[in-house]
Order: structure tokens, then sequence, then C-alpha cells
């Protein structure tokens, strides 16, 4: 067990050093974030009270457009310096591989959020109810949408037009991962839905053991073809 998560946390460790060295993920998923959080504003109009009341939705679809965004370049950056290629010659399990890719996508986006969520939540004056049943809100729905991604990308990553095909397949099969991710952060918001949150947690739960069974299983097929 020692050994499997020593190799883990070299692959973990292996995307940070690329992306440090880059210096682009991160500030262009926080410039993307950003953007797309003004265009839903500047839509909904100057009623800031309606505006608060979509929150919980808005936050999540951009999340999920920036996590595709960082999907794709973290699997862009290894096919082109032919990283890839040399990790799919070590002699390593492939659920290892998996494994290290998925928290390495967990870690960045995770990064984006604790650094966007207490900004809204300061900046709009909301009455948090937790702020740790809020990190393990974040935490649940981006493992799930990590295990997903990370399989699809790697799927797509030799694909001719990628580009579009990646949120083609993602975003349908993440919709019940996002449907309960929203109603529990409109929860912690504003204290909404409370007799019906612990079912909300439960599918979320369910939902990301389901994909992270499915994901590591299937890795091992997509990556080899």
């Amino acid at each position: 067990m020692q050994n499997f998560l020593r190799k883990v946390y070299i692959l973990v460790w292996k995307d940070f050093l690329i992306d440090l060295r880059r210096k682009d993920k991160i500030p262009s998923m926080l410039l993307f974030l950003t953007i797309n959080f003004l265009i839903f504003q500047f839509s909904i109009g100057e009623d800031i009270n309606t505006f608060k009341n979509f929150l919980p939705g808005i936050i999540w679809v951009i999340f999920i457009f920036t996590g595709v965004l960082g999907l794709e370049k973290s699997f862009v950056q290894e096919s082109e310096s032919g990283c890839i290629g040399g990790l799919l010659i070590v002699p390593l399990e492939r659920s290892i591989l998996f494994l290290g890719k998925m928290i390495a996508n967990t870690f960045f986006l995770l990064i984006i959020q604790f650094i966007f969520i207490p900004s809204v939540i300061i900046l709009f004056d909301i009455d948090l109810k937790s702020w740790l049943a809020l990190f393990n809100v974040l935490f649940l729905g981006t493992i799930g949408f990590s295990a997903l991604g990370t399989l699809l990308t790697a799927l797509t990553a030799t694909v001719k037009g990628k580009e579009m095909l990646l949120p083609v397949l993602m975003f349908p099969l993440i919709i019940p991962s996002v449907l309960c991710v929203v109603k529990i952060t409109e929860s912690l918001f504003f204290a909404t839905n409370q007799a019906e949150v612990m079912h909300w947690w439960r599918l979320l739960f369910g939902f990301d053991v389901i994909l992270l069974i499915v994901s590591i299983l299937g890795f091992e097929f997509v990556i080899e073809e």
C-alpha cells in the first residue's frame, strides 16, 4: 500500500511541477471563470437579489465549463511532449496512472474554487450555514467530475475535434452530480430544502462511488486503445 501511494504521489507531483513551470493553467482558468461569471451577472440584470437566488446554479455551471478547460490542458501538454507515451511504457498499473491524473485534476480545480467561492460569498454578503459542509460538497462534486473527466479526456485525447467531443460526452453524464451539488449549495446559502438535503448528500456520494469505479475500470481499456 505504501508503494502504491508513493507512485500516485509521484504522478501528482509531476503534474504539479509541469503546471508550475508553464504558469498558464490556473491563471487561464481563473480568467475564464471570472469572465463567465460576469456574463451571467450582466445577462440577469441589475437586480442583485434575483442574481443571488441563481448563484448556486451559476457557480456550478461555470465550474463545469472551467473544469473542461483544465482537463483539456492536462492531457494536451502530455500528448504534445510525448510524456503519456513514456508513462505507458513504464511497468505501472493503469489504476495508479488514472489516480495520479485524477487527483492532480481535482487539486487544480479545488484551488480555483477555494479562490473564487469565498470571494463570491463575501461580495454578495451570503450567510453561509457551514464552511465545512461547503468544503465537503466542493470536494465530492469535484471528485466525481474529475473521475469522469479524466476518463473521457483520455478517450478523446487522440480524436480529431476533441475540443468539441469532450463537452458533448461530459455534460449529459455529469447532470445527476450537478443537480445534487446545486441543491446542497442552495441549502447552505439560503437554508432551503432542509428536509431533502440529506437525500441529495447520499445521491452525490453514491454517484461519486459509481463514477470512480467505472472510470478506474474503463481507464485501462481506454488508455491502451
